[in-house]
């Protein structure tokens, strides 16, 4: 790994155990290098945030592509999968700690609106596909990403989760159950 992959991972360590709260000095003493060494790479910590988000979506991006491939599972099985793709080393993190992001570093946070916006053209595909089949009705595609990307927004601008005691990746799995099922016990009991 090069030096600026190796200081976006430690960062995301440190993310794992302190939120948005680990320093540039915190990642100069695990990674046992100079501070001076950290900014030559990322102009601040809003930069790094950045580079993490994009690292973290980038990954996000190729675990969608290696669902979308897989011939084993079903059409509304690989909607679910894609839509909440997260590879297994994001889904330890405790997202609720992005709950500070707007305020404390907006660029970083459009970036995460921007990625959350991006990338749904195999979602959409899908969704094509299971109408085709009559799986699902007919849903506008921008209005299921809406409802989505505005659920994530929230789950990650508040913290409404820490509230009610649930983790980021079960909410996320909760939130595409209620979408493809619907609150109604009866379908959500026939698809599990």
């Amino acid at each position: 790994m090069d030096k600026r992959t190796v200081i976006i991972t430690q960062a995301i360590e440190l993310f794992r155990d302190k939120g948005l709260h680990f320093t540039m000095q915190d990642i100069s003493d695990e990674l046992h290098i100079a501070k001076k060494t950290i900014y030559t790479m990322f102009q601040d910590k809003e930069d790094l945030l950045c580079a993490m988000l994009d690292e973290g979506f980038g990954e996000i991006h190729e675990a969608k592509k290696e669902i979308m491939e897989k011939e084993d599972m079903g059409l509304i099985e690989k909607i679910k999968a894609v839509m909440i793709a997260m590879p297994s080393q994001y889904q330890v993190l405790d997202f609720r700690k992005l709950n500070e992001l707007e305020d404390k570093y907006p660029f970083a946070y459009e970036r995460l609106k921007k990625h959350l916006e991006e990338n749904w053209e195999p979602v959409f595909v899908l969704l094509d596909e299971a109408e085709k089949q009559n799986l699902i009705r007919h849903v506008p595609h921008t209005l299921i990403r809406e409802i989505f990307t505005a659920s994530i927004e929230s789950f990650l601008s508040t913290d409404i989760l820490e509230k009610e005691g649930i983790s980021y990746y079960p909410a996320l799995n909760e939130l595409m159950d209620i979408l493809m099922y619907g609150i109604r016990k009866d379908s959500y009991e026939e698809n599990q």
